[in-house]
């Protein structure tokens, strides 16, 4: 971390005030006002909304500095925004005020495990353990760093402590597993993941683990089978994909192997991306650019609450992006979150009026909620900035034919499959409006040109 440490910097701040300082008066009704932002950035946090969650949170605090809860939830949303010096911050301020709150203790610890200062990690988990013996989390936490360092004695105490206290936590056992697994002790790994998915049938990192002991002990039809499982249950599971490649190779299943590892690649690709990010992210959280690569990566996985909570935080870093807020805006039209939608649209056309993308997508929007005319309104004008795009002359069309327009429709549509002559949906829709409007012949003509298209396309 670039200059002073946090921890220092804060009791720096708290060593700015002097007996001579007379105290801050409290307005009536500030403590139920900090109350009603609190509930609210935890519904916000709940939804995933945690740049809007730190707002409310933040004015929670300026209403009550003394609220340890306040702090830890503001802590909370900035780690979950990778912002790892406000989070520390948050978290340190709680333990100002409350050196017991195990909570935030353990939490902390688990951002020094992220700057890879284990020491620390392991000092503030060994704190939490003296405070609360039973903090089963931390067992396992502190477990897995020693796990990172090779010390696999300590894992194999922390781990048989917890399972002490609870015999059924699944992930003690995934642990244990893999523990062994390293030290090459494969009988007893597969033992301890056995259990492990016993406990668990939903944990795929377990079954990951039981395949890589499976294809050690050479049994590939059950490495095969556990891979598999690994990976409906986490499509995103890249060692799954490995796992499986390896097994299908030693089953003589080559092809179908090569296919799994063009996965495998595939997915590590993108999966080292989105690491790259967070680490740049971990070390400059207001690097607005990284946050709408970030956002970019998880639309690319099909992770649509991830990748808008990406491009919220830098949409507030950036508020003049168009690129940003549109891409918002779609991020809020998958959610189906249509309101959401229409203002991001809306602020990119305030910056920018000619900006045919967010016409178009705002016309999208208003389709989406049956407002037809403005619609109609917003396709017109990204139609008059980009006078040959298809897709919006296919929609134009589409909602010319909702008002009975069928002339029109056939018009716009005209020009969708002038474009592009391939799309066999806007050229059947084409025959329809024109027979709607009293055009036999061309609508004969169109069906006659889907008919060889389709006959061209049963060939290949």
């Amino acid at each position: 971390m670039r200059g002073l440490p946090i921890a220092l910097l804060f009791c720096l701040a708290l060593c700015t005030c002097t007996a001579e300082t007379p105290p801050e008066k409290v307005r009536p009704g500030a403590a139920m006002d900090a109350e009603v932002l609190f509930v609210r950035g935890t519904g916000l946090a709940a939804e995933g909304r945690h740049t809007e969650a730190i707002d409310s949170y933040q004015q929670a605090a300026a209403l009550a500095p003394e609220s340890a809860k306040i702090h830890y939830n503001l802590g909370n949303a900035y780690a979950h925004q990778l912002d790892y010096p406000g989070a520390m911050a948050a978290y340190q301020r709680v333990l100002a005020l409350d050196s017991t709150h195990v909570s935030a203790r353990h939490n902390l610890a688990a951002l020094y495990v992220k700057q890879l200062n284990y020491a620390q990690a392991i000092d503030e988990h060994r704190r939490v353990l003296a405070l609360d013996p039973g903090h089963l989390t931390t067992y396992y936490d502190l477990g897995y760093i020693y796990f990172l360092r090779g010390e696999y004695r300590e894992v194999e105490t922390l781990l048989q402590a917890g399972l002490e206290r609870d015999s059924t936590h699944a992930s003690f056992y995934r642990l244990l597993g893999r523990t062994r697994l390293k030290e090459l002790d494969f009988e007893r790994a597969a033992t301890a993941l056995t259990q492990a998915v016993a406990l668990d049938s939903t944990d795929a990192a377990a079954y990951v683990a039981l395949a890589q002991v499976e294809l050690k002990r050479r049994e590939y039809a059950a490495a095969e089978r556990d891979a598999r499982r690994a990976i409906a249950l986490d499509a995103r599971s890249k060692e799954a994909y490995f796992a499986l490649a390896n097994a299908l190779k030693r089953l003589g299943q080559r092809e179908e192997s090569t296919q799994v590892l063009a996965q495998f690649r595939a997915l590590d690709q993108q999966l080292d991306k989105i690491d790259d990010q967070l680490r740049m992210l971990g070390n400059a959280p207001d690097d607005h650019e990284a946050r709408a690569q970030l956002g970019l990566q998880y639309t690319e996985q099909g992770r649509w609450a991830e990748a808008a909570e990406a491009y919220r935080l830098a949409v507030r870093l950036a508020p003049d992006s168009l690129r940003y807020r549109n891409n918002l805006g779609n991020l809020y039209l998958r959610l189906g979150q249509f309101a959401a939608a229409i203002a991001e649209y809306q602020a990119a056309l305030a910056l920018d009026s000619a900006y045919a993308k967010a016409h178009y997508n705002l016309g999208q929007a208003y389709m989406r909620l049956q407002r037809f005319d403005e619609a109609l309104a917003s396709l017109a004008q990204a139609r008059r900035l980009v006078p040959e795009d298809a897709e919006t002359h296919y929609f134009l069309g589409l909602l010319h034919a909702e008002a009975g327009d069928y002339a029109q429709a056939a018009e716009m549509l005209a020009v969708a499959v002038a474009t592009r002559p391939d799309w066999l949906d806007a050229r059947q829709k084409l025959a329809v409006a024109y027979l709607k409007s009293g055009k036999a012949e061309q609508s004969k003509q169109q069906l006659a040109t889907i008919k060889k298209m389709k006959e061209e396309l049963q060939k290949e």
